[in-house]
Formats: structure tokens, sequence, C-alpha cells
């Protein structure tokens, strides 16, 4: 914005008042805290300098109060700036899109630095991915024809129960229904339990999970062949 290019007391001030009050961040140059490191050492200086020549001159005095004033305010900005940046990362972690404004140079990497620790740390406590079968010559050979539909749901892989740590339910249940997951899905709270969800997993699922999996075209219902009569 024009104006603010420098970083001086007042500017100093306005980004604090709007940081303390907003729960957005404020879109800051990506110098701005290397304009702001400068803008102290020459208080600083200054300060020095006159409380040589006489402490208790109203100069003296007038930069002392404003270096303590502008340091104090530059560590509550970035206090304030740093706890937005974590929600956003956890957020971005998570698999959410976000938006991020304009940061610092200092602010970028510490907010790509969050959202790998973050991932990391859900992979640890997730546990791996499970690794795909291979195929096998069968599945390479030219489609010459369709495999029969009872042995789709041999080849499908069930989430793991150590993850979502329910019972698996019969898909045979009315209020059940077997679900293929198209792509994977953060986490969220069932019932009874955390669904933990991952792209071409094989799950049965309450018909109400289900069915707002597949409006959004998360997942899709698997269609299984009744008993033969």
């Amino acid at each position: 914005m024009p104006g603010e290019e420098e970083v001086n007391f007042e500017r100093v001030t306005k980004v604090y008042r709007e940081e303390s009050g907003k729960k957005t961040l404020v879109n800051l140059e990506a110098d701005f805290y290397d304009k702001l490191a400068a803008y102290v050492a020459r208080l600083d200086e200054g300060a020095n300098a006159e409380a040589q020549k006489n402490p208790n001159s109203p100069k003296a005095l007038l930069l002392q109060d404003e270096l303590r004033k502008v340091r104090k305010r530059r560590d509550q900005i970035f206090t304030y700036r740093e706890r937005k940046l974590a929600l956003l990362a956890s957020s971005r972690a998570s698999g959410a899109e976000v938006e991020v404004p304009h940061l610092t140079t200092q602010e970028s990497a510490l907010f790509e630095n969050m959202v790998a620790l973050l991932k990391k740390s859900r992979a640890d406590a997730f546990g791996p991915v499970p690794q795909k079968a291979e195929p096998t010559p069968a599945d390479q050979a030219p489609h010459s024809k369709a495999p029969p539909p009872t042995k789709e749901p041999e080849r499908m892989r069930v989430v793991r129960s150590e993850d979502t740590k329910r019972i698996a339910v019969a898909p045979t249940l009315k209020d059940h229904v077997l679900v293929h997951v198209l792509e994977d899905i953060p986490p969220f709270a069932g019932i009874d339990t955390t669904y933990r969800l991952r792209r071409e997993d094989v799950v049965t699922l309450p018909k109400t999970i289900a069915q707002i999996l597949v409006d959004r075209g998360k997942a899709r219902i698997v269609q299984v062949a009744g008993p033969p009569a």
C-alpha cells in the first residue's frame, strides 16, 4: 500500500493493532522483518548516542521509550502471526484448501516447515499407507472378458480394523452399505468411532454417512449380489 513500505513507529503500531484485532493475517511485504530490524538498529544507535550526551535529556528519554515500545510490539506482532500460521498449517496438513496471504520471507519458510512437520506427525500417528498388490499376469492380459461379478469383492482392500477401531458390519444389514472410497478423506468422527478412509478402501458404513460421501463424489456404493435362491 502507498505510504506503508517504510517501517517506522507509526507503521509498527498500525500492524500491531490490526494483528491483535483480527483473526486473519495482515498482508506484509516479504522484507518487512528485515526493514523492522534495520529500524530497531537505528533506534538503538540513536538512543545510545543521546544517552552518552545526556541520559536524562528529553530526546534521550524519548528515543529509549520508542525503542522499548517498538521491541515489545515487534515481539507481539510475530507471536500473533505465528499462532494464525499454525492454524492455517494444521488445516493445510489435513488436506483442506487454505489461502495464505502475503507473508514475509521468514514466515513463508516457517509455514512450509510447519505443514511438513504436521503431515509427518499425521503419517506417524495413522501408520503407513498399505501398498497396492502387484498386478498379476491375468490383470495385465487384454480384457477379453469381464471378470465375474462374484470375484470383485476378493480383489478389494478392506480398511484395517486397527485404524478404524470399529467392528466390521456385514454389508447385508439394512442400516449399512458397502462403499468403495474414491479418494483420501481426512479423518472424521462418527457416532461410535473415528473414520480414517483412503483411496481404494472398501468398507461397510452406515447408510447416512455413505450417502454423504457419495453425494460429495468421494465414494460409490458397491452393489453386492445376493445369495442364490
